[in-house]
């Protein structure tokens, strides 16, 4: 390799490095809704929330999803805990646009009112700049439905969440870090390396820099992977 290689190289495998110490968080999603968001009749890891924050962590961004799902939910119900339970700091609301209107039904609240009550929700979403996306367990096949016919499966869960990701990352942007692979593989070597200055962001990167040819062969491997997938 070309010393103009070499250091393009070393260039990548830094960015990558300070990206793993010091990657900006991209906020906090909050899925909204009734029991296909609770996850009712599943683990909490394997509703839509956790299964999202999974795969959003997986990719790069340091994100928490926040699970406001409340089993029996009419959309007005929805609406008085809207402010209350969809915090400052959220950027993204994941909106459950079919459970409380099922839950409405059974309770005897007009299709008409719930969604007023779902329009309601949006616009003060909007006022307050946060990014609305739809979220439905109606719209999956049959096979992804619990013998109920109405609540997800676990891999219905992941299904959904599958669907929703593009639309989240699309509004996120690019992530600010690396996958959570590199990030598992090359914290141990920041510690190793640079536990005296993990406090102090300037001594941190000027430690790594320095200590770059140091990296475990993990680290490397885990960064090789990465930007493969990038090219």
């Amino acid at each position: 390799m070309s010393s103009r290689g070499a250091s393009v190289s070393s260039r990548g495998v830094l960015v990558i490095l300070l990206l793993v110490l010091c990657g900006r968080a991209h906020g906090q999603i909050v899925a909204f809704g009734a029991s296909n968001i609770s996850g009712w009749n599943v683990a909490e890891s394997e509703a839509v929330p956790a299964q999202l924050q999974t795969m959003l962590r997986a990719k790069g961004y340091t994100v928490r999803v926040l699970n406001k799902g409340i089993y029996g939910n009419t959309t007005t119900e929805m609406l008085d805990r809207a402010d209350r339970d969809i915090p400052e700091g959220t950027s993204i609301v994941v909106l459950d646009v079919s459970g409380g209107l099922y839950n409405d039904a059974r309770n005897g609240i007009s299709r008409a009112q719930g969604e007023a009550d779902l329009a309601a929700i949006r616009s003060r979403l909007e006022t307050r700049h946060i990014k609305v996306i739809p979220f439905s367990g109606a719209d999956l096949p049959a096979q992804y439905h619990q013998q109920d016919g109405v609540h997800l499966t676990p891999e219905g869960h992941r299904l959904a969440a599958a669907h929703l990701l593009p639309a989240l990352i699309a509004t996120l942007g690019p992530p600010s870090g690396p996958p959570e692979a590199v990030r598992d593989a090359c914290v141990a070597d920041a510690r190793r390396l640079c536990s005296a200055f993990m406090q102090d962001d300037a001594q941190r990167h000027a430690c790594m820099h320095e200590h770059r040819a140091e990296l475990s062969s993990d680290c490397r491997r885990a960064i090789a992977e990465s930007r493969r997938h990038e090219n």
